[in-house]
This record gives structure tokens, sequence and C-alpha cells, in this order.
């Protein structure tokens, strides 16, 4: 009825929106603003002697220059990041030091904007009548020179997906690297943005800041995540920061990607995709996160956030993230991460090299949880039989499409998943799923036509053999959440792999009549799985579970016990920490929350 009034898209917005304040999911909002810019001093208050004199001259030369637009600026900024490069990192030169960031920012700004930096080689400048590329230095980077596109400075931001925000004042300023998008590798993600902070330091302290040739001072763009600090002749400095900014500024435009997984499901390129953060990286072990029903990977920026925060951790682990449209069943979602998992085997270590490729950690939210569990289960006749009276081979259909029930009812565990972490995963289902809003979705849910036909075909050829869940239509995944669905309750008595370490972290939100303890979607008795080796309950909400405060020490915790079971008896692996404590390093402070 409510398709004849509205727009299919309109009653599939407002019937997704009902669902995910159902379920705690969230609209992610962003507003990113430029850094303000610093104003020059005017003339009768700038001195006439001191350090820093000269400099606050020539900024406000450049700042007059930059307004008449002309690329002279570049130079004149240039110049007053070496005037003032004593300052850097010290808080005693309160102004020098302002001057040296804001020069150095106006450096990213104006020098793209005027065709004079290139962030995969350096900065061109021009003095007397010379043209020199002062180039950039890249330290620490697991990314290549030619993944730098453009360089874009850091302000204020808001934005309700993250809690806390991870930034530091030192040496430098810090950016946000967006990456080039016509560059094409396996499993990693066209465009993205990743973490740097640019650093100018003299080299030569004896002599004049700024030479007649235009050198004295180099550039160099440090990754914050694994460099802390930089030596020099005055001693070591630890450099700026802002982890949370890049995560941020990625979200600016997927505020409904989530809707068009779940409402669109044919219209998305395959099954689901996996995809690397970062690039693949040798000897480091692969966290997989799996998102849940109406949901998407940015779901996951909190937890990221979170991670990248603790000293150690990306000196350890590398992060990646599988993404699907819920509105398909999950076991399509759970084999097209199969066979992606095999993929980043062959990929990137045919031979078997890395032992941590076979040490690898699986975390699913929601329904992620149902399609990780699938990846460390052996279904035998077990899966089909709960769907089907008669052997596969038995039915009336064609090979390619026997081939295809095949592969999504027969599998055995992947041999590279040594642990999984379920966030909030119904394992016995969820009444959510028979709510009226909920079968509303599923009915909105578009199917192509193709499908709907090959599904008639096969019921119309082989009548009394498939159960009333798969005869009435192609289950979605809303449908197979139904607690009394059959195939839920034969996945969850599935046998798992016997090295896999299991652990639950459950939401407990509110009591229910029907449900009992519950986090507002999925009960407590429904989010245990008895196999686990250790259970979090942290009251929290279904949506909040991925990224609370408590579930993300319990995280920590499994990861640090997770490196010290696997590596050699003989080896320590150098990861020392508290997760209790807020990392010392790193500023903690609340986001503004974006209206």
């Amino acid at each position: 009825m409510l398709n004849s009034f509205l727009p299919r898209s309109i009653a599939a917005l407002l019937c997704a929106s009902v669902l995910a304040c159902s379920s705690g999911c969230l609209v992610t909002q962003v507003t990113w603003h430029p850094p303000n810019d610093l104003p020059p001093l005017e003339p009768d208050q700038i001195p006439r002697r001191g350090p820093h004199a000269r400099a606050e001259r020539v900024y406000a030369r450049a700042v007059h220059c930059e307004q008449r637009c002309r690329s002279g600026c570049v130079d004149l900024y240039y110049e007053v990041a070496c005037l003032t490069a004593d300052a850097a990192g010290c808080p005693c030169f309160g102004r020098a030091r302002q001057l040296h960031e804001a020069a150095l920012m106006k450096l990213v700004t104006a020098g793209q904007r005027f065709k004079r930096l290139d962030p995969s080689k350096g900065l061109t400048i021009r003095r007397g009548g010379h043209e020199q590329l002062i180039p950039i230095a890249r330290h620490g980077f697991v990314w290549q020179a030619d993944d730098f596109d453009r360089l874009v400075p850091i302000g204020r931001y808001e934005t309700n997906a993250l809690r806390q925000k991870y930034q530091r004042r030192g040496l430098g300023v810090p950016l946000v690297v967006v990456r080039r998008s016509n560059i094409d590798r396996p499993l990693i993600a066209r465009t993205g943005a990743f973490h740097a902070t640019f650093v100018m330091r003299a080299e030569d302290r004896a002599a004049d800041a700024l030479d007649r040739q235009g050198t004295g001072c180099r550039l160099e763009l440090y990754d914050p995540l694994r460099v802390d600090t930089i030596e020099s002749d005055s001693g070591t400095h630890a450099i700026a920061k802002d982890l949370s900014a890049p995560l941020v500024y990625s979200l600016q435009g997927q505020q409904f990607t989530f809707l068009n997984y779940f409402v669109y499901p044919s219209e998305i390129e395959n099954a689901g995709r996996l995809r690397m953060i970062e690039p693949y990286q040798r000897g480091k072990v692969p966290i997989v996160l799996i998102h849940g029903l109406l949901s998407d990977e940015w779901c996951w920026v909190e937890l990221v956030n979170e991670l990248y925060a603790h000293p150690g951790f990306v000196d350890h682990f590398q992060i990646l993230s599988f993404q699907y449209p819920t509105g398909n069943s999950f076991l399509l979602s759970a084999s097209a991460l199969r066979e992606q998992l095999a993929s980043l085997r062959l990929q990137y270590d045919p031979d078997r090299a890395d032992p941590q490729l076979s040490n690898m950690i699986l975390v699913g939210h929601s329904m992620g949880g149902l399609v990780a569990k699938m990846q460390i289960t052996s279904s035998g006749d077990q899966l089909w039989h709960s769907v089907a009276n008669r052997p596969l081979d038995a039915i009336c259909a064609s090979q390619s499409e026997k081939d295809t029930l095949r592969k999504l009812f027969y599998f055995e565990p992947s041999p590279d998943v040594a642990r999984v972490i379920f966030l909030a995963t119904p394992h016995r289902g969820s009444n959510l799923a028979r709510r009226p809003v909920g079968r509303l979705a599923t009915k909105l849910i578009d199917i192509p036509e193709q499908r709907r036909k090959e599904h008639e075909r096969l019921m119309r050829c082989n009548p009394g053999v498939f159960s009333d869940e798969i005869r009435e239509r192609i289950p979605t995944s809303l449908d197979v959440l139904e607690p009394s669905s059959g195939l839920l309750q034969a996945i969850a008595s599935l046998p798992a792999a016997k090295p896999v370490c299991m652990h639950s972290v459950i939401g407990n939100h509110c009591w229910s009549l029907l449900q009992g303890k519950s986090d507002g979607v999925v009960p407590v008795s429904s989010a245990r799985e008895p196999r686990a080796v250790s259970e979090k309950v942290v009251k929290a909400t279904h949506g909040q579970v991925k990224g609370h405060p408590e579930a993300v020490k319990e995280i920590l915790y499994i990861l640090q016990e997770h490196l010290q079971r696997n590596y050699d008896s003989e080896f320590e692996p150098e990861w020392d920490f508290d997760p209790r404590l807020t990392p010392p390093v790193m500023e903690r402070g609340p986001v503004q929350t974006a209206t």
C-alpha cells in the first residue's frame, strides 16, 4: 500500500530510517571547516628588531601577495617558514611558532593553488629568476610516492560518528593526504585518505636560515601513526598529530550508502568486497571488520579511531573491511567473503610464506557476526538439509544452478582465520525481523527480475522439495534473521574449526517482556555463543556496541592475548600497554557533534 502512494526510494528511506532508529544505527553527519588564517600584524605593531621581526614583515607581504592572486606568495611563505624554523614545536615561542605553522599551512594551500606544490615530488621555489625544486622527504609511510595526490590542512571538524578525537601539538602541522584515484591496486579502494605531518627542519643553524639559493631548510612528511618523535641537533622533538581527522574527512558524503546496500543490492557491483585500509604489510595480523544489517564499512570509524590511537597497534596489525549488500541473504555475502579471503592469500602470499596471513581475526557486528561465523564452520549436509528434503545432485536444475547452490550451502572453514569476535550477533535471530517494519523492509528490497524467474523455475520444477522458508520467496537477510528460521538454526549448530577462538561482546541496554535482556534489537540470550572462550556484556544499544568504551577495551585485551599466544615463545611482542588508560602520547578530547 505504501508503495502505491510514495516513490519507492522515499518509502525505502522512511522504512530504513525506522529500522535504523530501532537498531541504533547511525546516520553519519560531518562538518569540515578549513583552518583559520593567521592575520598579519599591523605595520606599527611589527617590531623593528628581534629574532623574528623579519619574518613578520615577510609574512605580511606574503598575505598581501596571495590576496592579489600572485604565485610569488609561495616563495614568501617558504621564507617565513625558514626564518621561524627555530620556533617550530617550541611552546616558548608563541607568536613565532604561530607564524611558522601558518606559513607551513600556506605552503600547502597556496602551493597547490598555484601549481607549485606536488605532494609526490616537492615544492618549486623561485628566487633570483631561477626555479628550484625543494624535495619533500617521506618517512614511515606504507604508501608510495604516487599515492600522494592532495594535501588538506586540518581546521575544525564536527561529527556524530566519533566520541573522541586524538590530537597533539608538536613539531610541524598535521594534514590529511587524499590518495590519487587513478592507481589501481588489488583489494585497495581507488579513493581514500590517510595521515601525515608536514615538517620543515633547518639543515644548518650556523648559517642564515635562508641563503641566497633558497636552501638551508628541508621539507618532510611523516606518518604520525608510525613516527612519534624525530631527532635533530637540538634534541628529540615530538611531532604534531591528528589521528582522527582523516577518518572524519573520508566520512563526508557517506550518509546514506547503507541504504543503497540494503534496498538496492542488485545495483552493487558484486556480493561483497574486501578492502584493505592500507597496503598489505607482510608480518602483520589482518583484522577484518564486517558490518551488520542496514550498515556499511563506515560504521567502523569509531573503533578504527580508538585502535589507531594506541601506540604499537599498527606495528602488529593491519585493518581490512568487508562491505556487502545487506539486503541479500548473508549466505551470498559469506560465500563472497570466503572467496575473497582466499584471493587475498593468492594475491599477496601464494607461497604461504607469511604466517600472519593464517593468523587472521574477524570482527563481526550484528549480522556481520553470522557472516564471520560461516568462515570458521563446516557445513556438511546440515545446511542443505535445513532447506531441502532431497540431495542437491538429485534436484531438477541446470548444472550452473547446482554449482551456485553448492557454493552457498557447502563449505569448509577458512584455513586463515584464527579468531572471531562477535559484537551483538543474533546467533538465534531477532524479533525485529518479524515486526511490521521488518516485514515491510523485506518487501522493499529490490530483487532482480532474472533472479526472481530463476527462483520460480527452481520451485516449480521441484515441488515439495524445499522448505516454506525457501519456497515462498528468495530469502533476504531479514527473513533469515527470523528466530524460527530453520536455516538460521542450522547455522547456529554448525561445527567450528577446533583451533579457532571465539569471543562475544554483548549489549544489555534494556529489558522487554518478549525478549528479556536486550540491546534493543538482539536479546542477550541470542547474542550468546556457548563455544566462546570469553564473553563481555556492556551497557549499550545495538548500534553502540561496536564502539562502546568497554567493548573497545575488551577488543584490545583480545588482540593483546592474540599476540602473546601466537608468537613464538622466544619472542616477546613489543606492545606493552594498558587499554584501560588513555594513550599517554595523545591528547584526548570530545569531537563537536555535527547538526
